[in-house]
């Protein structure tokens, strides 16, 4: 069977916004709604290279590493991927809020912040542990 999830993103991400995309895959990403945000942020990258919009691939590539922690998918990476978030958010100036309306704030705001209302899945004692 083909997979069709290539072809679904191009023709999305030839359509829509990467703006519109990222907020989509933030909605999903806040409902805890990985997989769908995980796709809409693959469409979302697409449009921003179309785009030549690299600071927001850079955003968008953060909250990527955000939704795997928050997931609880890969525990064992955990410590490992909280600590590039926080390397990365520490070299951007402003990012997308993790909470609608999903406004552009400081960076610097989210450091060590944007675990706090996770869902107890051991992110945050592998980050501690890392620290």
């Amino acid at each position: 069977m083909f997979d069709l999830k290539p072809l679904a993103m191009r023709a999305v991400s030839a359509v829509v916004s990467g703006h519109a995309l990222h907020q989509w895959g933030l909605r999903a990403m806040h409902e805890h709604h990985w997989r769908h945000a995980g796709l809409l942020f693959e469409a979302a990258a697409l449009r921003y290279r179309r785009e030549l919009d690299v600071d927001a691939i850079a955003r968008l590539r953060v909250h990527e590493l955000m939704a795997q922690v928050l997931s609880g998918n890969q525990p064992a990476r955990a410590a490992e991927l909280c600590v590039e978030v926080e390397r990365r958010l520490s070299q951007l100036g402003r990012i997308e809020s993790l909470e609608p309306p999903f406004a552009l704030v400081e960076a610097d705001s989210l450091l060590a912040g944007w675990l706090a209302d996770s869902p107890d899945n051991g992110a945050h004692d592998e980050l501690a542990r890392a620290a």
